[in-house]
């Protein structure tokens, strides 16, 4: 996978919550994320050719959501935070956590980045959920 991000990119558009060090690791972690939230939009197309300028910033706007999220909670996956729990009770001890990371996603994505994405069109709706081509009559 080519990084489509580079940390100059990721500045450029107003963002610097992470340090150049991280930044890599980071950026691919959020663009295997959001490129399969998009069905893999850029694999099959040239970003560098995208007549349209609004939907790349989207696009690299949500990666660098993503990577700000990654860096900030820690957790680059749905399950990152261990078992899937909302309460647990044992006699009189009671704990049931704030939130769980799956609460603040969207289909694998934080809510900022999953909101750029629709609103330039690259949430990804053509494959059912085997991955299969819906079949038309």
């Amino acid at each position: 996978m080519q990084p489509q991000l580079t940390y100059a990119e990721y500045q450029d558009l107003g963002y610097s919550d992470v340090t150049t060090e991280d930044f890599a690791k980071l950026e691919r972690q959020a663009q295997r994320a959001i490129s399969a939230l998009t069905g893999y939009y850029y694999d099959d197309h040239e970003i560098t050719e995208d007549k349209s300028a609004r939907r790349v910033d989207s696009y690299k706007a949500a990666i660098c959501e993503q990577v700000d999220y990654i860096s900030t909670t820690g957790n680059d996956s749905s399950y990152a935070n261990g078992d899937d729990f909302k309460a647990i009770s044992i006699g009189r001890l009671s704990m049931t956590p704030q939130t769980h990371v799956s609460d603040k996603l969207v289909n694998g994505v934080c809510y900022e980045a999953y909101s750029l994405l629709a609103h330039a069109g690259l949430i990804y709706r053509g494959r059912g959920s085997e991955g299969h081509a819906a079949p038309y009559s």
